[in-house]
């Protein structure tokens, strides 16, 4: 991968960092409970480089309605045939019970060994639990058009603060994608991450581990990772 890229993305979470109002966790512990903060991550590992961005937030604070988008992008470092994957999903939101929604919106997934990118309509569930220590999202939807996916996406994070401005931080991400009209597993993926947390910034140590068709193809990708967390 061109070298841009890399700078322009590290660039871009130092001018969010550095625009952002600087918080104590405690003093936007009640913002925190309501919906999860909106983390923006930078991965680079010894194969690619990988961007991720999840929002979930309630229209008002009292709303059942809300918004949920994830977006990852990996490109390889390679300069002779580049590989890169996008996918993302926006989601609309209707609380229908404790933490639990129901969701609707639209798919998108592409790679440029595909050669282009498939938008598709989908619909599924949602829980969300928030507090000062534990993220928990887990999303099973389906689509509803073409083959007819079925897939389950999750996030635990564990970030307990030992101090006012220093914590732990741990992170468990997961995918499975099922294409229920040709019956086989089409992609997964298991991401984990170890770090420190300054303030509103974790960084640490991470491996992003991804399996492809029906005989799981893998591809390990090891590295560092650098997140900012916006309210």
């Amino acid at each position: 991968m061109k070298f841009q890229f890399p700078l322009v993305c590290f660039l871009l979470l130092v001018i969010i960092r550095g625009h952002g109002q600087t918080q104590d966790r405690l003093q936007v512990q009640s913002v925190a409970e309501e919906s999860a903060p909106i983390p923006i991550e930078l991965f680079a590992g010894h194969q690619a480089l990988a961007f991720q961005l999840i929002v979930s937030k309630q229209l008002s604070p009292k709303s059942r309605f809300g918004f949920f988008n994830v977006t990852n992008f990996t490109g390889d470092y390679k300069e002779d045939h580049q590989t890169s994957e996008f996918f993302s999903q926006s989601l609309l939101s209707a609380n229908i019970w404790k933490g639990f929604s129901l969701t609707g919106g639209v798919s998108a997934i592409g790679s440029s060994d595909a050669g282009g990118t498939s938008v598709r309509p989908t619909a599924g569930l949602q829980y969300l639990f928030t507090s000062r220590n534990f993220l928990i999202v887990v999303l099973p939807r389906m689509d509803l058009t073409q083959t007819y996916n079925f897939e389950t996406f999750s996030v635990i994070e564990y970030k307990p603060m030992f101090s006012k401005n220093w914590g732990l931080y741990t992170r468990l991400q997961g995918l499975y994608n099922y294409n229920s009209k040709l019956d086989f597993h089409e992609v997964s993926s298991v991401y984990v991450r170890l770090g420190v947390s300054y303030k509103n910034i974790q960084f640490g140590l991470g491996s992003n581990h991804d399996f492809y068709g029906p005989t799981n193809i893998n591809v390990n990708n090891y590295g560092f990772f650098i997140r900012t967390e916006l309210f």
